[in-house]
């Protein structure tokens, strides 16, 4: 049985292997990875050439292929007795043993120093784009790596976050947040929150872990990509459920979907009259976007046959929802009330008082030429503290979601 390589080795294969598979001959390049891996897996210097031509033609190389390495420099030809000498790409001295090891004996677990502890805004220049597998082995890259070792085995067990410490300095926050909520767990989440909210509960960013996102390219490049265990996505075919007409309406309009599909489901499948203490009649998905039709929310209520209609509005706290709850209050025009779900927003903000006591900590946004009107709709129901904290977020551009809020809260 062949022995298993170290973790050491099979980044030292994986950084080969994106070499070759850019430089081999075009009809070779399929065969990248398993030239890398017997040629790691020689485990000598310098090899005799019949050793490298044994691994070449079990892949199907040939003359081209040895010459193609030799360019490459992978392979330095040693005159004095017909072999070669492996040159790993980044090791140095051409040391087939050369990749970093972690330093069991370096530092404490503190995570690596940086210039600003701040949550990171989703817009700013984070990517994994532009990583690249680094060998060299520096007292701060092997730090970084003794680190990333003190994780949850699942993270790094399959090399890629050791060959690129980069990505645990880029995502640190976020790593040891994943850490901590797989510890004596078989995956991410049980199944009951949306994608959405499972993201923020965990990271503290409710689009972290979106289909396109850096954090499910994250969980991918790790080998994590099914390790998320979240509620099956709704389908948008229904935009409201008012179950019952009654002479005078309560409804609640939701900017996000997963809000909306968790009070949906309270009055439809729990038979619940009341959400958050508020007598609720029915619950409209607003999409963020209810107020660009200035018809579509009139000629939804005045279907309803009913004397009056409150609506109570939930979104996002931030520039664009504080300003939707404005302009929805502005198309009412005396056709319906419009009020701000206070108890909703008041849950939200003590949630995000309590994990972020500084507002500034809060996820950033691009929202700081999108007027903020519409503050004093919400702040009149407000303690001074919650006030406060309310206009530092909005003031300065900051984020907190819907999500903060789940289905368990209602």
């Amino acid at each position: 049985m062949a022995k298993k390589l170290t973790e050491q080795e099979q980044a030292a294969v994986v950084a080969l292997a994106k070499l070759l598979g850019k430089e081999l001959p075009a009809d070779q390049r399929g065969n990248a990875g398993g030239i890398a891996s017997g040629l790691v897996r020689l485990r000598q210097n310098p090899i005799p050439e019949k050793d490298i031509r044994t691994v070449v033609a079990r892949y199907d190389g040939d003359d081209r292929t040895i010459g193609a390495l030799i360019d490459l420099g992978v392979l330095a030809v040693m005159p004095d007795n017909g072999g070669y000498e492996l040159v790993l790409p980044g090791t140095p001295d051409g040391d087939a043993e050369g990749a970093p090891t972690p330093d069991a004996d370096a530092g404490s677990d503190a995570p690596i120093e940086r210039a600003s502890r701040r949550a990171p805004s989703r817009r700013e220049n984070r990517s994994l784009s532009h990583l690249d597998c680094v060998r060299k082995q520096t007292p701060e890259l092997n730090e970084v790596r003794r680190q990333i070792v003190s994780l949850d085995p699942r993270l790094w067990i399959n090399g890629w976050l050791l060959s690129s410490p980069d990505a645990f300095v880029l995502y640190e926050r976020e790593l040891r947040a994943l850490d901590a909520a797989l510890a004596g767990k078989p995956a991410l989440g049980d199944g009951t929150l949306s994608v959405r909210e499972l993201s923020y509960q965990v990271f503290g960013d409710e689009k972290f872990l979106a289909l396109e996102s850096d954090g499910r390219k994250l969980l991918h490049l790790m080998g994590l990509s099914d390790i998320v265990s979240s509620r099956p996505q709704v389908r948008l075919d229904l935009m409201h459920h008012i179950p019952k007409r009654h002479r005078h309406m309560r409804l609640v309009v939701s900017e996000n979907l997963d809000p909306w599909v968790n009070m949906r489901n309270a009055l439809y499948r729990d038979g619940r009259k009341r959400l958050l203490g508020e007598r609720v009649h029915g619950v409209v998905f607003g999409n963020g976007y209810i107020v660009d039709d200035p018809h579509k929310l009139p000629d939804l209520i005045a279907t309803l046959d009913a004397e009056s209609v409150c609506v109570l509005y939930w979104g996002d706290i931030d520039r664009a929802g504080i300003s939707i709850l404005d302009k929805l209050h502005e198309m009412a025009d005396g056709r319906f009330e419009v009020r701000p779900f206070t108890a909703a927003y008041r849950l939200m903000l003590r949630r995000a008082m309590d994990r972020f006591p500084d507002p500034l900590d809060n996820e950033g946004t691009d929202q700081r030429t999108v007027p903020a009107h519409g503050l004093e709709l919400l702040e009149a129901d407000l303690s001074a503290d919650e006030a406060a904290y309310l206009r530092a977020v909005v003031d300065n551009a900051r984020l907190i979601p819907q999500e903060i809020v789940t289905a368990a809260d209602l």
